[in-house]
């Protein structure tokens, strides 16, 4: 599905609106798995590698973070440990290789993991802006979650570590926030100006109506309404 909507994209020249079908809109995900995917085949051609190619770089660019921060942390042998250990989980392995929003999302949440760390330990001002960075990401990756997950994370960190003061002094708030928004708001507003209701179904519907309202009936692309209960326990074979 998000190979043809890559595919769409390249052919119409829309990079705005992703399209499921030509002409209808595809509101479920945000852009940057199809803006990479499209890119790619716009410079290979139309083929499957082409396609493929975005998920294999951007988990080895997550590789590429793990080994960098437990390097400095821990040495090159935790280093070499902490990337086979990766590298060699089923789930990661797969999903390097799919056409997914998965890759970007996971990329997007471990830039902004490790730069905090950074930001937050060695006091590097380059990494406090690229926490923001990934984050802005991470909203064009899959939205929200992306900041949620982060945040969980980053809370939790300095709660047991009692980094109320270093969290508000180390990281550059103002501009951080300036350039999240910068890198993940001219999108949302041009789809919701493009296909009015984006934002309502995208934000509303697929974050909080999906989890919190009984009975949604709003869910327009998934197919947990149609298969039998229990099939999400199948997942679990794959851990």
């Amino acid at each position: 599905r998000y190979a043809e909507i890559a595919r769409k994209m390249l052919e119409t020249g829309n990079w705005v609106t992703l399209q499921q079908d030509y002409g209808v809109p595809f509101w479920a995900k945000p852009p940057l798995s199809i803006w990479l995917s499209a890119f790619f085949m716009q410079l290979l051609g139309v083929n499957e590698f082409a396609v493929r190619l975005p998920g294999l770089l951007l988990s080895i660019g997550v590789l590429w973070l793990v080994w960098g921060v437990a390097k400095k942390q821990s040495g090159s042998m935790a280093a070499l440990f902490s990337l086979l250990t990766l590298a060699g989980s089923l789930y990661f392995f797969l999903d390097a290789g799919t056409v997914m929003t998965d890759p970007a999302l996971l990329f997007c949440i471990t830039l902004a993991s490790v730069s905090f760390w950074h930001a937050m330990v060695y006091e590097n001002k380059i990494w406090s802006y690229a926490f923001f960075a990934g984050l802005g990401l991470g909203l064009l990756a899959k939205g929200p979650i992306a900041v949620v997950l982060v945040g969980m994370a980053v809370f939790f960190w300095v709660l047991l570590r009692n980094e109320w003061l270093n969290l508000w002094k180390r990281l550059p708030w103002v501009k951080g926030t300036l350039l999240l928004l910068l890198i993940a708001v001219p999108w949302y507003v041009l789809a919701e100006l493009r296909t009015p209701g984006f934002l309502n179904y995208f934000i509303l519907g697929e974050h909080f109506h999906r989890f919190l309202t009984p009975g949604w009936s709003g869910d327009k692309y998934g197919i947990v309404h149609h298969v039998p209960k229990g099939t999400i326990w199948l997942y679990a074979t794959a851990g």
